[in-house]
């Protein structure tokens, strides 16, 4: 996995967006409503909720203008349902709505992802699901969250492959992506083109003059501490000697 990215792969969603036609996305865990405005720049029709009242009230009050997002307030599992319920055509799924501390729903209801997958399993289109915070899964969250609310990676792994078809699954830049095997293409493309730029960057910064600088400094510093060394242990023999 490696990388770490805020919010959703935006490149890869627009790609897939127009390659197989989708209008529809939506999210769980609607925060500030940064991912809810870039696709509503996106995509046609934009669904997000949110179980926080300070957090849903504030978001609102800041982009209640934008017409093509509905703004829903709730329990991601109770919206979801009725939101899958109205979809026409295959849609994005954001899954985010997993506690994050501070003011954010979800402390005493941690992580109710397996239960959101299985609402999406139940509709009758080939959806495109990512899931954000992959670490989360494919390691125990970090304190204070509570291990035992938290899937880990098999139980998630599995809710996805319990579809209404067959899934392509890859984990990359910290989202779980898994869609129509259709679109496998297009997204295995955008990994290898990920991975391919971070190992020049990675190359960039390793043989970097800085870097290099920052060796010989260090190599340097090691060489005078050893000279010390030397020193003190000759003056240490010749007190011994008198």
């Amino acid at each position: 996995m490696g990388i770490v990215r805020m919010g959703p792969p935006n490149d890869l969603v627009a790609q897939l967006a127009a390659e197989f036609g989708v209008i529809n996305f939506v999210e769980t865990g609607t925060a500030y409503g940064g991912t809810a405005l870039w696709a509503s720049q996106q995509l046609k029709n934009v669904f997000t909720v949110e179980y926080c009242q300070e957090i849903y009230e504030q978001t609102v009050k800041n982009f209640q203008h934008i017409e093509n997002i509905e703004f829903r307030f709730g329990d991601s599992r109770t919206e979801l349902t009725k939101i899958v319920s109205r979809l026409e055509s295959a849609s994005f799924f954001w899954l985010d709505a997993h506690w994050s501390g501070g003011i954010t729903y979800g402390e005493n209801d941690e992580c109710p992802l397996l239960e959101e997958i299985d609402i999406i399993n139940k509709s009758e289109f080939e959806n495109f699901i990512l899931i954000d915070d992959a670490r989360l899964f494919t390691s125990p969250p970090m304190p204070p969250h509570r291990i035992e609310q938290w899937p880990d990676i098999t139980a998630v792994l599995n809710a996805l492959h319990s579809g209404r078809s067959d899934r392509y699954i890859i984990i990359i830049e910290d989202v779980i992506i898994a869609v129509p095997q259709a679109a496998k293409p297009t997204v295995a493309k955008y990994c290898q083109e990920v991975n391919a730029k971070a190992w020049v960057e990675f190359d960039k910064q390793v043989n970097t003059p800085n870097y290099i600088k920052g060796i010989n400094l260090i190599y340097l510093d090691i060489k005078q501490r050893l000279r010390l060394i030397e020193r003190i242990k000759r003056r240490f023999s010749q007190v011994i000697k008198n």
